[in-house]
């Protein structure tokens, strides 16, 4: 199972401010009907490998704890399609990220992802709150 995402830029809408996470896929899926799951806390090589990716250094400590306000802003998936699926008790680091094919779907746990996934993205969409 592996979802990664990047930190994207950062968009302003109604004076809330938000982020942009591009989301890469790679390997195998996770559980069907509960996803694969996208770590949302900073990326450290040590402490959290699978996090997320700013080669920029802007994303640092953004978000503290799950973001109540959190969708797609868009994909390219080649006619494949995601859906978010927090869980009952969501963390950073277990927000489900259900792929479905064209005709709906799902993944079938621990399937290899197509062809379409490996070479497209997604892009979520996270607004935070007022600080």
């Amino acid at each position: 199972m592996s979802v990664q995402a990047s930190y994207a830029g950062e968009v302003e809408y109604n004076n809330t401010k938000g982020i942009l996470l591009k989301l890469a896929f790679a390997l195998f899926y996770g559980a069907n009907g509960v996803g694969d799951l996208l770590n949302l806390a900073p990326y450290e090589s040590e402490q959290n490998p699978t996090g997320i990716k700013d080669p920029l250094l802007a994303y640092d400590t953004i978000i503290g704890e799950p973001p109540n306000n959190i969708g797609l802003f868009n994909e390219n998936l080649g006619g494949w399609y995601i859906q978010l699926a927090p869980n009952a008790a969501p963390t950073l680091a277990n927000l489900g990220v259900r792929v479905f094919a064209p005709g709906g779907a799902e993944l079938n746990t621990n399937q290899a992802y197509p062809a379409a996934m490996l070479n497209g993205s997604a892009t979520l969409q996270v607004f935070l709150p007022l600080q």
